[in-house]
């Protein structure tokens, strides 16, 4: 049996990961290729990938108290990279993935134990970022709350 995450954004990152490589839409653009970080094609134990597919850039947390649980706000960014003429693969990855997470809640997003969303994923800005010389990338940000019971409080 795994190991629940030890974190809210662990939990977050995983369950996101899950509900992308079911997502037709998604899976129709990039297949089931959705990483933790950039993938790297150097070293043998590297795997060789390549685009379209996403990834998770900066998470982060700033804490805040309701009741008897610890929660967060918990912020996220990702991409998706594209190597294919013009922008039109990127927008359309990130366009799948927003439609895919954009207001997602508890259960249709179901974190690993001890973890619970309390607000939707809210999708924020998007971008993209174009370097003559690097694969096109999109990213988009979302932004959501997770709790944990505290100790004791478990139901």
């Amino acid at each position: 049996m795994a190991t629940a995450p030890s974190t809210p954004e662990l939990a977050l990152r995983d369950a996101i990961r899950t509900l992308l490589k079911a997502d037709a839409g998604f899976v129709a653009i990039a297949g089931k290729q959705v990483f933790d970080e950039v993938p790297s094609s150097l070293g043998d134990a590297a795997p060789k990938v390549k685009p379209p597919y996403a990834y998770f850039g900066p998470m982060r947390r700033t804490g805040y108290e309701i009741g008897c649980s610890e929660s967060w706000t918990i912020q996220a960014r990702l991409y998706a990279v594209s190597t294919a003429f013009n922008r039109d693969q990127g927008w359309l990855l990130i366009d799948a993935m927003v439609r895919a997470l954009n207001q997602l809640e508890q259960p249709d997003l179901p974190l690993a134990e001890p973890y619970s969303l309390r607000t939707p994923l809210a999708v924020g800005q998007a971008g993209d970022v174009i370097d003559p010389l690097q694969a096109k990338s999109v990213f988009f940000d979302l932004t959501t709350s997770i709790a944990r019971p505290l100790p004791g409080q478990e139901d």
